[in-house]
């Protein structure tokens, strides 16, 4: 294991994405991983900011590829994402704040926000982060922000679309910072959450939900979920999302082989995303390697159920 762990540590992939790493423990670089950031905010980048290229988004790939806070490169990344920190468990997005914390703060932003919340927790508890003391007001905060049917939705987008029901999208952004939290009382929100994910897939015809990323659903990882908690696993949707990606199983090699267009074929019109987000949100997914990896974990959890 220790020889493997070296080539991992000295992969291609590795070496890129750490000598892109600035001396505070920050990233603002493109590469395999996402296309380069178009522009830099008038204020500079953040832990968060601009998307994709920025730490918040970086350390969960080295956490999938096994790199932990034990690493002192990766821990002088979560080192510089907890400066965007506030006692209260809110992580800033666009820049550091001085100062004390009024009380009036979350005023300033909408009632719950778990969209960007969940993407600083997942990348923590992704490199073995999750159980430090310093992130369970963050961990209340985005418990006490799930809603009675089990999603979570960002307060501004409520107001301007109307919703009546939780975001997919956010939902799934929440659940997956629960399930790489490894914690016990996170059990019973994190089973709701993926409930809701399942009603919500229930509610679309079988062809819509044939794809890799629907509407904030990312299915391989959300199958792996729910395969590990037995969610939802006997119902239509999952096992019509399991049976198409069964389809990719190429007998003769042993392997899964992505069957799809190219991502830069991808549209919003089409797919409900761009080529930008998809080069992320699909990396270390969709390679030969990798979806056989998440779909052997998938197939292995519901043998033993």
């Amino acid at each position: 294991m220790r020889l493997l762990w070296r080539e991992v540590e000295n992969c291609p992939e590795a070496r890129e994405i750490f000598s892109k790493q600035k001396p505070d423990g920050s990233w603002l670089a493109g590469g395999s991983w996402a296309q380069k950031p178009a522009y830099v905010p008038k204020d500079g980048y953040t832990a968060f900011t601009p998307k994709y290229v920025t730490a918040a988004w970086i350390v969960p790939i080295l956490g999938g590829m096994g790199f932990s806070a034990g690493d002192v490169r990766v821990a002088k990344a979560c080192d510089y994402m907890l400066s965007f920190h506030w006692p209260n468990g809110w992580f800033d997005r666009f820049k550091i704040r001085h100062g004390d914390l009024c009380d009036s703060y979350m005023g300033e932003f909408p009632d719950n926000n778990p969209c960007d919340l969940s993407v600083y927790l997942t990348a923590f508890g992704s490199v073995g982060m999750a159980a430090d003391s310093r992130l369970r007001p963050s961990w209340d905060l985005l418990v006490k922000w799930q809603r009675e049917d089990g999603g979570w939705i960002n307060q501004k987008h409520k107001e301007e679309r109307n919703w009546t029901r939780s975001c997919p999208a956010v939902t799934g952004g929440a659940v997956a910072a629960l399930f790489h939290s490894s914690d016990p009382g996170h059990k019973a929100p994190l089973r709701r959450g993926l409930e809701f994910l399942v009603w919500h897939l229930s509610t679309k015809d079988d062809v819509e939900i044939r794809r890799f990323f629907y509407h904030g659903h990312k299915m391989v990882k959300e199958m792996l979920m729910l395969s590990e908690t037995g969610v939802g696993v006997s119902q239509r949707p999952v096992r019509v999302v399991l049976d198409w990606l069964m389809t990719m199983y190429e007998q003769g090699e042993g392997c899964f082989r992505y069957k799809g267009k190219p991502i830069s074929k991808y549209t919003w019109h089409q797919d409900a995303a761009e080529p930008r987000t998809l080069k992320y949100v699909l990396y270390h997914v969709i390679e030969d390697d990798w979806l056989t990896y998440y779909m052997t974990r998938i197939a292995a959890n519901l043998a033993a159920r």
